[in-house]
Parts: C-alpha cells; structure tokens; sequence
C-alpha cells in the first residue's frame, strides 16, 4: 500500500488552519499575485514584490516562508494583457516546498469596470529530509518502517492555477483555484505526497474619508481547500464524508483594515479566524514600498508561540503602455 503523506505538518493540524498548504499571509493585499493569476498586469507599472514570514515564534521548526511575485502589463494588436510570474519556498518540519509559475491574464471593459481572467502554470519541487527523524529505541517502536523515508526524499509535479477579478473605481471582488491539477507528488515508490485544489474569495473597498488625505481599504479573503480523506469532526466521533461540508468546515476568513495617510503611509489590524489577531505599518518612497506585520495567536498555540513576523518589499517601475494616457495608475488601490 502506497503511503499518502500529509500536505502539513501535524503541528498545524490543531489550529483552525486545517491542512492549509498555501503560504499563510498577513500582507495578502500586497501579494495577491501570489493567490489570484489574474492580478497579472493590473497596474501600469513592473511590480516587483518580496514577502517573507517567520511563524509561530518559540515552536522548533516552524515553518519559514518567502515568496517573490512579478507582473507588469503589455499590449498586443491594441488590448492589454498581463504577464506576471512568481516563486515561493517554504520549509516546516522535516518538509520543504519550492515552486516557480509563470501567468498570464486578459482583460475586458464592462459593466463600468475590468474584468480580468488569469492562467498560472508552474512546477512544484516537495523534500522529506528523513535523515532527521528520530525514533526512540524501546519495545514499543520500530526502528525501520517502510512507510517512513529514512534518506532525504524528493519529488515534483506540474501544478497550474485560475483565476477571474473584477473592478470597479472604489472596490473590487475575485475568486481563483490553486492546484488546479491536485497534483500528486511520488517522493518514493510508496510514498506520495498529495495537494488538494484551494478556494480564494477575495473582496475589498476604497472608502475615502472627509479628510482626503485619509483612506480606509477594508479586505476580506475567504479560503477553503478539497478534502483529500475523511474529515473527522473535534468535538464527536462522526466521520463527515461529504465533501462540500468538509470544505466548509474547514474554511478560514482573514479580515483587515487599512488607514492610509496621503497614500505614503498606513496602519491596520487584521483577524484570522481562530488563528490570530494582528497589526500592519508601512510606507512607500516614491516607487519603493515596505510593509511589517506582527500576529498574535489566539489558537491553542498562544501559550507555545510568541507569535508570527512578517516583511515586505516592493519596487514599481513606470512602463506606461500609452504614455499619452491620463490618468495612468488609475485602478482599484487595494495592492
């Protein structure tokens, strides 16, 4: 029998974040490149955009993530497009994941605002350092078992994703599947190790206060994956095997607010259900952009974990396809 490797480490099998394979995020509006193909070329400019995030300070082997997103637009036979690219590492436990995609989106005027559709299609590269794994030397454990990798393991896979956004002059919505294969990796002949297809919904507003150099930009994202086995509910010993409720028992919300000051400076908090409660400071100088948040737990986690650090940058370049064109970076400012 082949063995089906969890997606994630089981330290976080008892938050509310079940089995999430994606990078957890506190600055998502500053990535949404990373979870939406779409964002590809939704600006008039070349944006370069690194995040890296420490979590759960205080717990051995934490995970550890960094991803870097690139979009710019371009146009062809007079339409625009976007191309757009990312690469994301992350490390947990004895796992760590690598994966780099390339995206593509085309867009439409209407109904008073864009709608855009993007394709991302990349590779994912699993490891399982089994070398590391210690198993104590007594009666009740074996210290060779078939099912657990004793060398450093690897495989990969091709995985792709969709996704469509619409917007408008204050707000926009949009809704995109990653791991739209649910790719299976073979680290070995009997182990596998298996992603399933995740579900974002993601909504913001530009509210634009009587002070006109204050701006409030609320965001909500909604996210919930396939379940890939029985989900077995916490609090009784029923086993759900209906899927579409397992997804909805399994979904998360991150909800944040904004106040920027002269489009320079903003601060805001954010909450993740059953997970964490945070705050977000940044600035941006002239092109460039940076961006800190600080998450406190308030899972089971909070008397283990101080909490989680996370960091952005990101630098803009002027490609302006028209350069006659007025009003060039007029979009929905939820980047």
């Amino acid at each position: 029998m082949r063995l089906l490797l969890t997606v994630i480490p089981a330290i976080i099998c008892i938050t509310n974040a079940n089995a999430q394979f994606d990078m957890q995020m506190t600055n998502y509006w500053a990535a949404i490149g990373y979870l939406n193909p779409a964002y590809a070329g939704q600006t008039e400019t070349l944006d370069a955009t690194a995040l890296t995030r420490m979590q759960w300070l205080g717990i051995t082997n934490a995970p550890k993530s960094t991803v870097v997103t690139v979009s710019m637009p371009y146009e062809l036979m007079g339409h625009k497009h976007g191309l757009g690219g990312k690469m994301y590492s992350d490390k947990a436990g004895l796992f760590s994941v690598s994966m780099f995609a390339g995206q593509y989106a085309w867009t439409k005027k209407m109904l008073k605002g864009t709608l855009r559709a993007g394709l991302e299609i990349g590779q994912i590269n699993q490891t399982f350092d089994g070398t590391k794994i210690e198993i104590p030397e007594d009666e009740y454990h074996q210290q060779t078992d078939q099912a657990i990798p004793t060398s450093l393991v690897n495989g990969k896979s091709i995985d792709a994703s969709l996704g469509i956004i619409f917007t408008q002059k204050k707000w926009f919505a949009g809704i995109s599947v990653a791991h739209l294969l649910a790719p299976k990796i073979d680290l070995t002949e009997t182990n596998i190790y298996e992603i399933p297809r995740t579900y974002y919904l993601v909504n913001g507003y530009n509210i634009i206060l009587n002070n006109p150099l204050l701006e409030l930009r609320p965001m909500i994202i909604l996210k919930t994956m396939e379940m890939s086995a029985l989900y077995l509910e916490s609090d009784s010993n029923k086993t759900e095997t209906n899927n579409l409720k397992a997804m909805m028992r399994n979904s998360q919300i991150d909800a944040s607010v904004r106040l920027h000051y002269n489009d320079r400076f903003w601060a805001g908090l954010t909450w993740r259900n059953g997970d964490a409660i945070g705050v977000m400071l940044g600035m941006k100088i002239k092109m460039l952009e940076a961006g800190y948040a600080y998450d406190f737990p308030i899972s089971v986690l909070r008397s283990e974990s101080t909490g989680s650090h996370e960091l952005f940058l990101r630098y803009r370049i002027d490609i302006n396809l028209k350069k006659k064109k007025k009003d060039k970076h007029k979009s929905v400012r939820f980047l």
